[in-house]
């Protein structure tokens, strides 16, 4: 009996064009095939540990172990986590590009902060693509403008995917149609849709440049926030592909730390390979490195953070009365203070520009008064440690 991890790809050829149904006691599939080169496939992800049998152009059973990875990625409030309950930071970049330059691209994907990237399907190789970003753990948001049955089989037994539906106007039917294929259940959002809180969009996508607009978003429609457009650091000839690289980087933390997942872009003309986010070979600019800080500050949340509105001149995510993390942007603030219960706290002045953290220990009895640089681009953090 052939065996697969949860969350993990069955793989079956068939003779033609066919469907078949996916059984297990306490769920069900259905799945088209698609064509691949001279042959033609079935894919299918199980959701569950156990048994399943399979029935259609062909029959079968196979176990479902358990999983060595934390699956796709489910939403969960306004929050997004993985199948197996671990909170999910997603800090993306976006990658339009073509086959030839993709191994050296995925190559600075895995050495980068980020853990997701947008993708567009209709790329040849975007098959490919998919599998090596599993490999190094790694999201691919499938960015479409139209339903493509054989897109959707082929991809959606992928763990590591998302779609975001562009340049439509019909998103209910091609969103419904990418769920009615979809076995593995997959979010999806439409950029920049006219009415982002319908129930078939998982999430919203938008295109957003104040990033403070975050708050009323997320307020609004009580759904996870994905920025995937602020700009592009760049020295392209439109406003959007010409920031600097601090506006850039300060665009991502507000928006991260409102509460928003907020997608890095990069716009140099002059590199041999072309614009990073229009298919170059590797990000040459300076935010997609020193958004390393970020990655490493995402990779440490406490579950249960949320924006709080105690400071409301500056974004604060907190687990109140546990842990803060503040990010005072273009401000060039002397000093910061928190209402704190008593105990003590590590305290970290983050500098988000230079890439550096000055940390101390605090015991407290009500209030802490964090001493700044007076610098643009500064974040606090604090964690209470007794």
């Amino acid at each position: 009996m052939t065996d697969v991890e949860r969350w993990g790809l069955l793989e079956l050829q068939v003779d033609g064009p066919v469907a078949m149904e996916f059984h297990h006691e306490d769920d069900s599939a259905y799945v088209e095939s698609f064509r691949d080169g001279d042959q033609w496939l079935i894919r299918f992800m199980p959701s569950l540990e156990g048994t399943w049998r399979y029935t259609g152009a062909v029959s079968g059973v196979f176990t479902c172990t358990p999983a060595t990875t934390r699956g796709p990625v489910r939403r969960s409030g306004t929050t997004l986590r993985s199948a197996d309950g671990t909170p999910y930071h997603p800090l993306t970049t976006t990658w339009f590009g073509t086959p030839d330059n993709w191994p050296e691209a995925c190559r600075a994907l895995a050495a980068s902060p980020f853990n997701r990237v947008r993708l567009c399907a209709s790329a040849d190789s975007v098959d490919a693509q998919v599998r090596d970003l599993s490999a190094v753990d790694m999201v691919a948001e499938i960015v479409v403008d139209s339903f493509v049955p054989e897109v959707v089989s082929r991809l959606a037994a992928y763990r590591n995917i998302t779609w975001c539906i562009e340049n439509t106007a019909d998103v209910r039917a091609v969103a419904e149609q990418i769920a009615e294929y979809d076995s593995g259940r997959h979010l999806i959002s439409a950029h920049a849709a006219a009415d982002p809180g319908v129930p078939w969009l998982t999430h919203l996508s938008v295109s957003l440049e104040n990033l403070r607009g975050v708050s009323a978003l997320r307020r609004d429609y009580d759904k996870p926030v994905h920025v995937d457009a602020c700009g592009y650091e760049g020295n392209g000839s439109t406003p959007d592909t010409s920031l600097t690289a601090q506006e850039m980087l300060t665009r991502i933390w507000e928006g991260t730390v409102r509460g928003a997942y907020v997608t890095h872009g990069e716009w140099y003309v002059d590199h041999a390979s072309g614009p990073w986010s229009d298919g170059g070979v590797r990000p040459t600019g300076v935010a997609a490195q020193r958004l390393r800080l970020l990655r490493e500050v995402l990779d440490e949340l406490p579950d249960g953070v949320e924006p709080i509105d105690d400071h409301r001149d500056a974004p604060t995510l907190a687990v109140p009365g546990s842990y803060y993390l503040q990010y005072l942007g273009e401000h060039q603030f002397p000093d910061r203070t928190f209402s704190l219960p008593a105990g003590t706290y590590q305290v970290e002045v983050l500098d988000v520009w230079n890439h550096s953290v000055r940390r101390t220990v605090e015991n407290v009895e009500e209030s802490l008064t964090v001493r700044l640089p007076g610098t643009q681009y500064q974040a606090i953090q604090i964690r209470r440690t007794a």
